[in-house]
């Protein structure tokens, strides 16, 4: 099978820009599901209003659809939208599904056991069920890392710009890690590759980080000072925060995602990639360099 048309949910958020623009460079015809035709989009896109609540406006936007990309924020967004996205989408008959994963591997068992991942298990077990039965309709999981300029950016995998720095673990945890266009890149080549790609979990890494080289890349090792923290000990705090009558997902969201990421038993690190399946380059280390202390 070919993938030439292809949707997007979520193409105008952290992530979906660089998946809208990796896929227009690689030549797919492009539609955009949107609650609006607000958004100055490049003219390539053709953008196509939905209804997330209704079964039916998914199904039609989506009729026609060689492959359905799915960058809704998981957590932020209802998992029934997530769920029904993936009804419409073989209710019309789309040949490939990619969910919304985009970071730590749900298919390690530790990762799947964390609650905040609670959504994107739902998702790849109900996709597995479908693909078990229709050999027409199949599903790839893109495994990522945390976002790299995203979270040295947003100071999520470190905080780069003092007084402190949370270090978990001791920080020499090997993490495997990838920037916002490098996913794009690698959800290009899922598309360009269905047949190697249907049905399984792939991984994709363009840098393996530490939070001590992190430190040490920045120039400012000597500048920051480390708040020592144990990522056990956070994931005891978001059970603790799960608990509470209204949880607070800075809390414990956050807590577990950092304990997917910086526990040795979490698959932070992948032992096998498919970069070179998927048209990803591993970074040097100059280039991560470069990329370290833009936001340093």
């Amino acid at each position: 099978m070919a993938i030439h048309k292809v949707a997007i949910a979520g193409g105008t958020g952290n992530l979906g820009p660089a998946i809208v623009n990796a896929a227009l460079d690689a030549g797919f015809e492009i539609t955009l599901l949107s609650r609006s035709t607000s958004h100055q989009l490049d003219p390539r896109i053709n953008v196509q209003v939905v209804d997330y609540e209704s079964l039916d406006s998914l199904t039609a936007a989506l009729t026609g659809q060689d492959a359905l990309v799915n960058a809704l924020g998981v957590g932020v967004v209802p998992r029934d939208i997530h769920l029904r996205l993936v009804d419409a989408a073989h209710a019309a008959k789309v040949q490939r599904y990619i969910p919304s994963e985009f970071g730590s591997d749900t298919a390690n068992q530790l990762t799947a056991q964390l609650p905040v991942f609670g959504d994107k298990v739902a998702v790849a077990q109900k996709l597995q069920e479908i693909a078990g039965q229709d050999e027409d309709f199949g599903y790839t999981a893109v495994i990522t890392g945390p976002f790299f300029d995203w979270g040295l950016k947003n100071k999520f995998i470190i905080n780069l710009d003092g007084p402190t720095a949370q270090i978990y673990d001791g920080g020499d945890v090997p993490v495997s890690t990838t920037t916002l266009a490098g996913i794009g890149r690698a959800v290009a080549g899922v598309l360009r590759h269905p047949r190697e790609t249907k049905n399984r979990y792939v991984y994709i890494a363009e840098a393996e980080v530490t939070q001590n080289k992190l430190l040490e890349w920045s120039g400012k090792a000597d500048q920051i000072e480390k708040e020592a923290f144990k990522s056990e000990d956070l994931e005891q705090q978001a059970y603790g925060a799960l608990k509470q009558p209204i949880p607070d997902p800075r809390t414990f969201a956050r807590n577990l995602i950092l304990r997917a990421i910086y526990g040795s038993k979490f698959g932070g690190k992948f032992t096998q990639v498919d970069n070179e399946l998927l048209g990803v380059r591993t970074l040097s280390e100059s280039e991560i360099v470069d990329i370290v202390k833009q936001y340093a």
